[in-house]
């Protein structure tokens, strides 16, 4: 994750043995991002199976949308493309109809 002072924020997906307990890939650098007090910009996940598998992107699900929403619409997300490789999208693409009516931030 980038933040609106120029921060790389990385972080990983804690695995379990229950899946109630499992946390996403963005979760920790989404508390740092709170931590510091510096907005999130950007967003990206990328994965893999193994140390052989291929690296994807994956979007962000709908709790890290939720989570992501609090710094507003205009925070950028990378998507898979259509065809391979990737994209970014503004969140406000991701819920067009943003269930709170209003985006944080917007007027």
């Amino acid at each position: 994750m980038y933040t609106a002072s120029g921060r790389l924020l990385t972080s990983v997906c804690v695995d379990g043995l229950s899946d109630a307990v499992l946390l996403c890939h963005e979760t920790g650098a989404i508390c740092e991002a709170h931590k510091f007090d510096d907005p999130v910009t950007a967003s990206v996940c990328v994965a893999r199976d193994d140390e052989r598998s291929p690296f994807v992107v994956l979007p962000p699900c709908g709790v890290c949308c939720e989570r992501l929403a609090f710094w507003g619409g205009d925070v950028e997300v990378a998507v898979p493309a259509p065809g391979g490789g990737w994209e970014a999208r503004l969140l406000r693409e991701l819920l067009p109809h943003f269930w709170r009516g209003r985006w944080p931030g917007d007027a």
